[in-house]
């Protein structure tokens, strides 16, 4: 007998529904929405290892009197069913009892508890971020999204700093000890500064980031450490201890760089009120030498008088000559600099596709491979392990 995928789901679905048509599941809630035009609510259901999809529909739903959110460990009366369109395995639920704070919440508040009274929160121990940053760090996943914000905002809005990613898993159970190693190596290399960053996110795709060790190397690296996780409403231990939280990844090159259009602009605000002060004084002076001259008739002490208003004037203007010399200077500086960065941009976009070779640690090659050798194959955003036949 050949089953369609639609005839098998709806036999599955049957089987669910029969043999486990009335149970009582315990587990916390997560990733609670509930719709607005159907009132319906969804969100899965779990424990620490494991969870499940839930559904619990509207003539279900308002019977229930207390305010239901994430965190909120429950016990659910349900069905066991298959949502056939997809083939995914969930529980219609029937009526909820609270049972108590959720686990990773619990965990969470006690983590937090105990390292703000040992003194890992307080402002004292903050490092103040550069204000003109030359060389920074960002530990995160080279093919996530938020990634490629922070490298694109970093680009436009101050490009004379130079970025060095490390590469890290940042989630799952292995995440934290990725995001450590990483943390200590970039510690180590004098950076002006390091951010850690992610987007956003459930509670469970963010908990490495409420490791204590984690915490602990933060706490104790030399280097002033950016906060970058999530979204604005989500916190993690990380963003207690860092030296600074940032609301997003995206935020983070904003409360760390300057703008480089805004220096341009300070720098023409402060010519233009330096020169204006600078009249005044001149207008000022002059006035006075006027005043002078009228109160003295004396043919020689008019000549004399003519003479400093001829070398104030010649003041002013070589004044305005080295005002002008130190602004091109600056232009031109931030211009080659934005060429250097061209340069390395294009000689990055040249060399993408090309791959190293390295057997036993040492680069080798083509030719010198026989088959049989085992390789590192190395690109500039990931490597590989390879056999010659």
């Amino acid at each position: 007998m050949i089953l369609s995928v639609s005839e098998l789901n709806e036999q599955v679905k049957s089987l669910l529904e029969i043999s486990y048509a009335n149970i009582e599941v315990k587990g916390e809630i997560s990733r609670l929405t509930k719709n607005q035009s159907s009132k319906h609510w969804y969100f899965t259901l779990k424990d620490a290892k494991g969870s499940i999809s839930c559904a619990m529909f509207r003539f279900n739903n308002q019977k229930i009197k207390f305010d239901v959110v994430d965190g909120m460990e429950v016990v659910v009366s349900a069905k066991v069913s298959l949502y056939v369109p997809s083939g995914s395995y969930q529980l219609i639920v029937n009526s909820m009892r609270v049972e108590g704070v959720g686990d990773l919440e619990l965990a969470f508040n006690q983590l937090k508890e105990k390292l703000e009274k040992e003194g890992l929160f307080d402002l004292k121990y903050k490092k103040i971020l550069p204000s003109f940053p030359k060389k920074v760090a960002i530990v995160t996943s080279i093919t996530s999204a938020a990634y490629q914000d922070i490298i694109k905002t970093a680009r436009h809005r101050y490009n004379l700093c130079s970025i060095h990613t490390y590469n890290s898993l940042m989630q799952g159970d292995e995440a934290a000890n990725f995001i450590i190693q990483a943390l200590k190596k970039a510690d180590n290399n004098n950076y002006d500064a390091i951010i850690i960053a992610r987007g956003g996110g459930s509670k469970e795709d963010l908990w490495c980031f409420n490791d204590e060790r984690l915490a602990r190397e933060v706490f104790a690296a030399k280097t002033p450490i950016i906060s970058a996780i999530g979204h604005e409403i989500d916190y993690t231990i990380l963003d207690f201890v860092s030296d600074h939280r940032s609301a997003t990844p995206t935020a983070s090159i904003i409360d760390l760089m300057p703008d480089k259009d805004g220096i341009i602009q300070w720098l023409d605000i402060k010519y233009i009120d330096y020169r204006n002060e600078l009249l005044k004084k001149l207008e000022n002076r002059t006035n006075r030498l006027k005043n002078l001259k009228s109160n003295f008739k004396n043919v020689a002490i008019g000549k004399k008088i003519e003479l400093n208003l001829l070398n104030l004037k010649n003041s002013k203007q070589n004044f305005e000559n080295l005002f002008k010399n130190k602004i091109l200077k600056l232009e031109n500086d931030l211009r080659t600099k934005e060429l250097i960065l061209e340069e390395k941009n294009q000689f990055f976009k040249i060399t993408k596709n090309l791959v190293q070779i390295k057997k036993d640690g040492k680069i080798i090659n083509l030719d010198c491979l026989k088959s049989g050798d085992e390789i590192s194959l190395y690109s500039q955003n990931s490597s590989k392990k390879a056999v010659i036949k």
